[in-house]
């Protein structure tokens, strides 16, 4: 007799809360430590001392509860008491409805302590794989929204300055694809908000507040029963990109958040908004104890002086990829932030006269003015910010020197010839044009290194969170947002990530800015991609269509039908703009003639399976041909009449019968064949696709 045995699947226990709180806080503590190592004191040797393997992916995996538990008891150093405190004081804390005031509030100054913790208790080295990867699949559908996994989610670095060359980018291909390869987003049109500017005056902070809005704006749009009035209180935390007081640097090349937000808009659209953050791209002397200044008040001579090689490259590079490209620096616009515009003016001249069919080449400039002090005639917003634009582009006085104008009156003395040519050529760059926005200083507390600010929004002056919250709505509204173009088309998440690719590619051994020929080679080149594609899709669907019977073509048609096809996919490229490039666009038309090609041998196999042998097949395989009618027919009628003759004359067989009928059969099996397609397209029973 047969027994069976059956043993039941023991059920795995879920930590407790407590544990979960603990290990959760114990990650972003792992995270602020890799982002240190990314960024050490000596701005100039970028992020190669603390990278010698580039990040992949900066989504820290998870800590087991057991492994914490055991690290927890068996360590008795002051540091790990010390820590294990502050995330029992952070467990125990309560939750927020917006914020996540976890362990961040608890902590306090135990910051070195819970990193040590995090460096003892994780891996030296960030894991390879994705901790998190968001379900937009869901999100489309509607079924789950990304505020609810925002805690899981942390910046991805895009640009790394290699660790042989650290005055050299590399392209995290890694960290590009975990972010942008969902298929489910693929087709969706994409916004990039980009923040850059001088060193250490809060950009990471400026665009958290975006990050805050974006994911708040989302959630009530899932919820349409909730309506977003005020979206930052005093009781909010900003979190996300890292940020800190002092003259550490934070942010080491180009980083991007590790997933877009999607927004819908008023016109039924829906796009994917991605956050960039970049790093320091000149040191700009400041009066006071700006937040993240020096606050000594020394002038430099130079436009990067104490700033990586690479930081001109970064600069322009955030700006190509960025629809909204936000220039951050303190109390004024000096002569160094216009300086580094000049590259940007040089490619926008030779854009404009030799590629006007792509259109200005680049979106929106803002200025974002920190801790500017407030004089009779300036105001706090946008409207005292076009005002102080207006006065730093207008062209000086005859025999004047370029100055930088400020707050408390500062002048400096520049180049004047290339500074002129950006104040007369700069607007035209930009498409949806150049505007500036005047912020107060954000509170002394926020500005002392010292001070143990996390990013709570009580520790920010009032005056400050206005204007920042009135800036951020005045930018990434719903109705305001515009998808990234490029050469005047509207670009989608897959195309972005093919641009992306391009554009590493010619700054992958730039120190500084590539030349302008090689930045509109690198345009013209995604364009001629996208015309090729655009051709190649035409002529397979056109092929597809004239190739769609079971029965076999015959080898001179189908030759015919690629010629055709083939020379309306050459005229498709041929709409690609005529610009004077070298062999870019011959080398992507002998491509594309090499495709058809392939796809031609393709059509030939499908078409040869598609070969019969027996008689009667053969037979109707031959049934397109006009001379096999009209002799079939001829045939039937010969024997019909030959038939009755021989009736008449009294002979009856029924060979004599069965022939006339066998023949009259086949023609109008052959008329039927024939006919058929065209008295379905003539009765619009069948649509040509």
């Amino acid at each position: 007799m047969l027994s069976l045995s059956c043993t039941r699947r023991k059920r795995r226990k879920t930590p407790p809360a407590s544990v979960r709180r603990a290990r959760g806080a114990a990650e972003r503590a792992q995270y602020a430590a890799a982002q240190r190592r990314a960024a050490p004191d000596q701005p100039t040797r970028g992020a190669a001392a603390g990278l010698g393997v580039p990040l992949k992916f900066c989504f820290i995996p998870a800590l087991n509860a057991c492994a914490v538990s055991r690290q927890a008891t068996a360590t008795k150093t002051p540091t790990s008491t010390t820590t294990a405190s502050a995330f029992e004081k952070a467990a125990a804390a309560p939750r927020g409805n917006w914020t996540r005031q976890r362990a961040e509030e608890a902590r306090g100054d135990d910051e070195d302590a819970a990193e040590q913790y995090a460096q003892n208790n994780c891996n030296s080295q960030p894991q390879q794989f994705i901790y998190y990867k968001p379900n937009f699949a869901a999100i489309e559908r509607g079924t789950q929204c990304q505020m609810e996994n925002r805690n899981r989610i942390r910046p991805v670095q895009l640009f790394v300055p290699s660790s042989s060359n650290p005055n050299v980018l590399k392209l995290n291909k890694g960290g590009l694809n975990a972010v942008l390869g969902h298929s489910s987003i693929a087709n969706r049109k994409i916004v990039v908000i980009s923040m850059a500017g001088a060193y250490r005056k809060g950009k990471s902070l400026l665009l958290n507040f975006f990050l805050d809005y974006l994911y708040k704006m989302q959630y009530t749009q899932k919820n349409q029963e909730l309506e977003l009035e005020e979206w930052i209180t005093d009781d909010d935390t900003v979190e996300g990109f890292l940020y800190k007081s002092g003259q550490k640097r934070c942010t080491a090349g180009i980083w991007i958040w590790a997933e877009p937000i999607l927004i819908d808009t008023p016109n039924g659209e829906r796009y994917a908004v991605l956050l960039m953050d970049t790093q320091g791209c000149f040191e700009q002397p400041s009066g006071g104890n700006a937040c993240g200044g020096n606050g000594n008040g020394t002038q430099h001579g130079s436009a990067f002086s104490g700033c990586s090689p690479t930081a001109p490259a970064l600069l322009a590079l955030s700006t190509m990829l960025s629809s909204v490209q936000c220039y951050t620096m303190a109390e004024g616009i000096p002569d160094e932030a216009l300086a580094v515009l000049s590259s940007f003016v040089d490619y926008g001249k030779l854009a404009s006269a030799e590629a006007k069919e792509f259109g200005k080449p680049y979106q929106r400039l803002a200025f974002l003015i920190r801790d500017f002090k407030l004089t009779d005639e300036m105001i706090y917003g946008v409207e005292g910010g076009n005002r102080l634009l207006e006065k730093v582009l207008s062209p000086p006085a005859d025999g004047a020197t370029d100055r930088k104008i400020s707050a408390n009156g500062r002048k400096s003395v520049a180049n004047s010839a290339p500074l002129a040519e950006v104040r007369r050529h700069i607007r035209q760059c930009f498409k949806d044009g150049i505007s500036c926005y005047l912020l107060p200083h954000p509170g002394p507390k926020v500005a002392e290194p010292n001070s143990g600010f996390r990013g709570q929004v009580k520790d920010m002056k009032p005056l400050f969170r206005d204007e920042v919250k009135r800036l951020v709505e005045s930018m990434v509204a719903p109705n305001l947002l515009k998808p990234k173009m490029l050469n005047g088309r509207p670009m989608t998440v897959r195309k972005f990530v093919e641009c992306v690719r391009e554009y590493a590619r010619i700054f992958d051994s730039a120190v500084e800015v590539p030349d302008p020929r090689a930045i509109l080679n690198a345009n013209l080149q995604l364009a001629c991609v996208d015309f090729a594609m655009e051709a190649k899709v035409a002529y397979c669907r056109a092929m597809d269509r004239a190739t769609r019977s079971s029965r076999m073509m015959a080898e001179k048609k189908l030759q015919e039908a690629h010629i055709k096809h083939g020379i309306k996919a050459l005229n498709i490229y041929d709409r690609c703009p005529k610009i004077y490039s070298g062999d870019v666009r011959n080398n992507n038309l002998a491509r594309l003639q090499e495709s058809i090609n392939h796809e031609l041998e393709r059509y030939k196999r499908l078409n040869e399976e598609k070969r019969v042998t027996t008689c009667a097949s053969a037979m109707l395989a031959c049934g397109d041909s006009p001379l096999f009618g009209v002799g079939l027919g001829g045939a039937a009628s010969g024997a019909v009449a030959a038939t009755v003759v021989t009736l008449q004359m009294g002979v009856v067989s029924a060979g004599i019968v069965a022939i006339p009928v066998s023949l009259t059969a086949l023609f109008g099996i052959w008329v039927y064949v024939t006919l058929k397609p065209t008295v379905k397209a003539c009765l619009g029973m069948e649509k040509d696709n």
